[in-house]
């Protein structure tokens, strides 16, 4: 189910969203990422257009802030809050980039976008990868002007509520710096 919850964040990821139209923009970066993927192998200068995709089209500070519970969140000053949401999203960048081999759909089908106000927005997705089905739920907002995804829900499954009790626990028995060195170096041995 890990392994689903980042491969869903990874897809999600690597989708920039326009402020007019959610789904347009998904299936336009899904051509992308889909011809990416069916290459045998990528040189670096590819491997790092699926990390600026994913870097440009994922609001990490939302997801980082929604991976802790809100008074942990609250509790930390602007400087501890912004290495933490650097590092969440070197983490997630890192290791999703590297993960999306295991993602290759044959097709999809995306039911339209269904709208909470002017700037909030989720969106459907049906994958199929040999015959099997996977839904995806994309939570987006729109910052400065464009769609950004801040959870991805795939079978009940956010990847928010994921980050946020593995986070938990970690807190139980370390400080919220030694969490920014957990996840430090998880974004460290994704790079390589």
């Amino acid at each position: 189910m890990v392994k689903k919850i980042l491969m869903a964040l990874a897809i999600a990821s690597v989708m920039s969203f326009a402020a007019d139209d959610p789904v347009a923009a998904i299936k336009k970066k899904d051509v992308e990422l889909q011809a990416l993927l069916k290459k045998s192998s990528r040189n670096a200068k590819e491997t790092e257009r699926v990390k600026a995709l994913l870097n440009d089209s994922f609001n990490f500070e939302e997801l980082a802030r929604k991976s802790l519970a809100n008074d942990v969140w609250k509790a930390q000053d602007a400087a501890s809050q912004q290495k933490f949401v650097a590092e969440f999203q070197r983490m997630v960048r890192n290791s999703s980039a590297k993960r999306l081999e295991v993602y290759r759909a044959d097709s999809t089908i995306y039911e339209p976008a269904k709208m909470k106000g002017d700037k909030d927005a989720r969106v459907i997705a049906h994958l199929w990868n040999k015959g099997k089905e996977s839904v995806l739920e994309y939570k987006m907002s729109q910052v400065d002007g464009n769609w950004k995804a801040w959870d991805l829900v795939i079978d009940d499954l956010s990847t928010a509520r994921n980050y946020k009790d593995q986070f938990s626990q970690i807190l139980k028995t370390k400080s919220f710096a030694e969490l920014i060195d957990v996840i430090s170096k998880k974004a460290d041995d994704a790079e390589k």
